[in-house]
């Protein structure tokens, strides 16, 4: 499973500031076909080779057409053609020669909100999206029907931490250890951790958040209980999963199939059975199983999420929004996604203090096309009235 930690991130509209003009030379540049202008520092190429340099700069220049403009200043610049807007970073070295280059997601431009929900609509066979300002909601569609949401429930295991935090049941500073029956697998880093290795609370849920790490997830999962987790989700009963069983279930077609069908009181040891094995990654690549997943509306994941957007950990990953100054005060994320499933869940609060909470789900059979689907993000958040 792809849990989605970061795609891409968008810079929102600040006041207008020109370019730079070696910055803004370079980058007209490398996006009109002109980068064996540009001297690149060797270490770049040593991360990125020439030839996926020209893959990506073709795929962009297809994607936005002729440059029309470029604003920011510092690192941190907006390319805007006729058609769209795509955030970018440059930088040199003590030489001269690039040494950062990094493009966010090509953002179409839209005319209106109608127009940017055309946009999400095309995303794929099922979408929701959810948008609301100081809990009145501007759009929303099908925000109420349970879609596969990947890694996005993790913000439930968050919620129910928290309680127990509140409740004085817990510390963030309490040390867990991490046991095998813990291990999962990427995204995150905390499955190459030994076992026995000693966590606290609060590592284990910034890892959670942060980096979508699923062992730190599943560690959580067993100190809070998965019905515990389960009944802070709104999951009927037997459904919930921890992500190891997730990926034991999905490896494996036949007990997938015996746990789909099984009754509710029966799941739970199918699944526990399953992950008694952890498959390798390579065996869990195939598209999303029907059934098999963690099922949320976009309306409940926005409520478990508006109470936790001030927490510091939830605003490390700011997923696909990296807002210029005066923009947003604070950005809270978590997403998910694997083959055919995709989930983008912001908390935001803008200067005004005006708190949003901005969602989509995508569900599909095949492949959702993620560049696309961030940059219709992005249309859509900035199209929302009174953010243009």
């Amino acid at each position: 499973m792809r849990f989605l930690a970061v795609l891409f991130a968008f810079l929102f509209p600040a006041a207008t500031v020109s370019a730079g003009d070696e910055e803004e030379r370079t980058l007209r540049a490398l996006l009109s076909r002109g980068e064996q202008e540009v001297a690149m520092a060797p270490a770049f190429f040593d991360s990125v080779p020439p030839e996926t340099l020209s893959q990506v700069l073709d795929g962009l220049r297809d994607a936005i057409g002729p440059v029309a403009r470029i604003d920011g200043k510092g690192r941190d610049y907006v390319i805007q053609s006729d058609t769209h807007r795509m955030p970018a970073r440059i930088a040199f070295d003590a030489e001269g020669r690039v040494s950062t280059l990094w493009f966010g997601a090509p953002e179409p431009r839209v005319t209106d909100l109608a127009s940017a929900e055309a946009l999400l609509r095309e995303l794929g066979q099922d979408v929701a999206w959810l948008a609301t300002r100081d809990g009145v909601v501007i759009s929303e569609h099908r925000a109420s029907e349970p879609l596969a949401v990947g890694s996005a429930f993790k913000i439930g295991v968050l919620a129910a931490l928290v309680d127990e935090i509140e409740a004085g049941r817990r510390d963030w500073a309490e040390v867990v250890r991490l046991e095998e029956r813990h291990r999962s697998l990427p995204s995150g880093r905390m499955q190459a951790y030994p076992e026995g290795a000693p966590v606290t609370l609060h590592s284990a849920a910034l890892a959670m958040i942060a980096e979508s790490d699923n062992t730190a997830t599943d560690l959580l999962i067993d100190l809070l209980g998965p019905e515990t987790v389960a009944q802070k989700l709104g999951l009927p009963d037997g459904t919930f999963l921890t992500t190891r069983q997730f990926f034991a279930l999905k490896a494996d077609a036949a007990r997938r199939a015996d746990w789909l069908d099984a009754a509710p009181a029966d799941k739970p040891a199918i699944a526990a059975r399953a992950a008694k094995t952890l498959p390798a990654l390579e065996e869990v690549n195939d598209p999303h199983a029907q059934g098999l997943e963690w099922y949320l509306p976009l309306d409940r994941l926005c409520d478990l999420g508006a109470p936790l957007a001030s927490l510091p950990l939830m605003q490390v990953n700011p997923g696909p929004v990296m807002a210029q100054p005066g923009q947003w005060q604070n950005v809270a994320f978590k997403g998910g996604s694997e083959i055919g499933v995709l989930n983008l869940t912001t908390w935001l609060t803008d200067a005004e203090g005006r708190k949003y909470c901005v969602a989509l789900s995508v569900n599909d059979p095949g492949a959702i096309p993620d560049t696309a689907a961030v940059g219709a993000f992005g249309a859509f958040l900035r199209s929302l009235p009174g953010r243009a």
